[in-house]
């Protein structure tokens, strides 16, 4: 008796051999293999005389006996191995027994899950039968599973080539669409039905335990690899290079979701290194992005015909996984992993690339999350340091947009100041002492700043420059400006009182403000930008600012028509200042009417000179 034991990805199967035997995917093989890769007439097993000889069909992908490709024929000893697709083969032989006609349907495809068994060739051939039996409890199992896939119609999938469970899609090795027809042929799509996650020790089988470890082991190196890896370029160029240690894929690359939803490629790299562009299919990455389920497919034309995908074709996808970064149910990304070689993948690599998808999504998560707070740390700090701090915590919550670029602003109040004296004050100061003055001196000035909501534009050198209106608007602007300078001027007094008692020299500010259009926005290179206003609004105030002597407030007649009644103020005789074909009328703020009176400068009569006038 002689006798073939198979052995495929699906398990493994025992068929006593008749006089002759034809293998391959054709249902009317007696031994019927499903697996595009096998030839619909790959090879065949005949008796010739005692001799038993495995002769080759001229199949395409070849017939390997013993490890070396099949030219034609040749005899079969006892323990011969042989090989077509994803099936192995091993010759035994008994004493010699008449031989019997069998037709076994032997699924390729990769992983445990229901197949069928073709019927015999002759209504007249018995089933299978092995010596003990072997070759009958096997095709009866078979028959029982066959009964399990008949009674669930819900495992069949809900495409011809597609079959779902489990969050999976596996596209099995078949160029014809599910035909289960009244002998119960399944001619090509199976469905992996097998159950995610680790189950109990005591429900698992040695060699299911052995898959579970490696999947931990191999998660944990994945770990070990990435997990301290926060440069997002860097950790998705480590995941693909982690990839191909653990499945046989020639190609890999990982598409991450841009701000429109559009899919961007992160990183890709091939298995030998080279820097070749890398295509894939919008087909495939489309059905995955859609069903939000991983793909095994053993050859991508085929499988895909129907979508009509040539660059599945014209790039050479052959066997590809592709599945989503998932983290929880956010999509973050698509991983895909390709060969030029069908059938290259089995269903334990699917498992594998879907659970290690499922920890790099979570990296990835981590890391984009991890660039998102150093980025709002920055803002927030970059913010604090323009804003006060409760329109900062505004602009940073989104309730007020800051937008980039330039935009017209059409009512700004633009506050300068500067210390009369400076530069005679510098020259008989160390330049530590003169930065360490500055830096206190701005500290108060700036903290009054944003008491009253404003803008901190920039320092020059002494000066102060700030914003009301932009990039936060409120109804009194003008008012807060002003209020702000009288402020000002209050503190500076406490300040120089301090520094009288450490005989230190007193300093004196002038203050200039002016209402009017500006172009607000962030200007500068795209290495260094800051937020600024440009236009006539902030020469004029600067040129007020220059106008004004020692402890003076000066604003126009723009700002004054915004301030009503509400401070004591005197207009001063109009100065001609740069850049003005007129007069410039102008107005001196002498106290709050509404508040403490705070006396920021003498009469007009002995009003000290301004510096226009010096």
């Amino acid at each position: 008796m002689a006798r073939l034991i198979l052995t495929s990805p699906e398990g493994q199967q025992v068929v006593t051999l008749a006089a002759r035997n034809s293998l391959g995917r054709h249902p009317d093989s007696s031994i019927q293999i499903l697996d595009k890769i096998v030839s619909k007439e790959h090879c065949r097993i005949l008796l010739e005389g005692k001799t038993w000889v495995l002769q080759d069909l001229d199949s395409l992908n070849g017939t390997f006996l013993n490890g070396t490709r099949l030219s034609g024929s040749q005899p079969l000893q006892h323990g011969d191995e042989f090989s077509l697709g994803a099936t192995r083969a091993r010759f035994e032989q008994d004493a010699a027994a008449p031989p019997v006609d069998t037709a076994v349907a032997i699924a390729a495809a990769p992983a445990p899950r229901p197949f069928v068994t073709a019927p015999a060739t002759s209504p007249d051939a018995p089933p299978a039968r092995a010596a003990g039996g072997v070759g009958s409890n096997a095709f009866s199992a078979t028959a029982r599973r066959l009964e399990t896939f008949e009674a669930a119609p819900a495992l069949r999938g809900p495409s011809p080539a597609l079959a779902v469970s489990a969050g999976q899609t596996l596209l099995t090795a078949t160029p014809s669409p599910i035909d289960i027809n009244k002998q119960g042929h399944e001619i090509g799509t199976q469905i992996a039905a097998q159950e995610p996650g680790f189950r109990p020790y005591r429900e698992v089988a040695p060699t299911q335990m052995e898959a579970d470890y490696e999947r931990l082991r191999l998660s944990h190196e994945l770990s070990r690899e990435i997990c301290l890896e926060r440069d997002l370029s860097a950790l998705l160029n480590k995941i693909l290079a982690s990839m191909f240690r653990f499945v046989r894929a020639d190609r890999g690359v990982i598409f991450l979701i841009g701000d429109n939803g559009e899919l961007i490629p992160g990183a890709s790299l091939r298995r030998d290194g080279s820097e070749a562009a890398i295509s894939v299919s919008s087909t495939i990455m489309n059905h995955v992005m859609r069903e939000r389920a991983s793909v095994l497919t053993h050859d991508a034309a085929m499988d895909f015909a129907g979508s009509k995908g040539r660059s599945m074709i014209l790039n050479r996808i052959s066997s590809a996984i592709v599945t989503p970064l998932m983290h929880e149910k956010d999509i973050l990304g698509v991983l895909w992993l390709d060969s030029e070689t069908l059938a290259r993948f089995e269903n334990r690599d699917l498992e594998m690339v879907t659970s290690i998808a499922a920890q790099a999504a979570m990296f990835i998560e981590i890391t984009i999350l991890g660039k998102k707070v150093e980025q709002e740390i920055v803002q927030r700090e970059r913010f604090s340091r323009l804003l006060s701090p409760n329109v900062a915590e505004k602009v940073l919550s989104g309730e007020m947009v800051i937008q980039k670029g330039g935009q017209m602003v059409r009512e700004c109040t633009v506050f300068n100041s500067d210390i009369r004296g400076f530069t005679t004050m510098s020259e008989g100061t160390g330049p530590e002492a003169l930065v360490e003055m500055l830096n206190e001196y701005f500290e108060l000035m700036v903290d009054t700043l944003f008491k009253y909501e404003g803008t901190l534009d920039k320092f020059m050198g002494d000066g102060i420059m700030a914003l009301w209106g932009a990039p936060v608007v409120t109804k009194d602007d003008a008012v807060r400006a002003v209020e702000c300078a009288l402020e000002q001027m209050e503190v500076l007094r406490a300040f120089n009182a301090a520094r009288r008692q450490r005989k230190e020299p007193s300093l004196e500010i002038g203050i200039g403000i002016h209402t009017g259009p500006v172009v607000a926005g962030y200007i500068g290179s795209s290495k260094a930008l800051s937020y600024t206003v440009i236009g006539d609004t902030a020469n004029t105030s600067a040129r007020l600012c220059g106008a004004a002597g020692p402890g003076e407030i000066l604003v126009s007649a723009a700002t004054m028509e915004r301030l009503g009644s509400r401070f004591d103020c005197q207009e001063l005789p109009a100065v001609q200042l740069k850049g003005k074909e007129k007069p410039f009328r102008l107005y001196a703020i002498r106290r709050s009417n509404f508040a403490v009176s705070v006396a920021v400068a003498p009469p007009n009569s002995s009003r000290p000179p301004s510096r226009t006038e010096r």
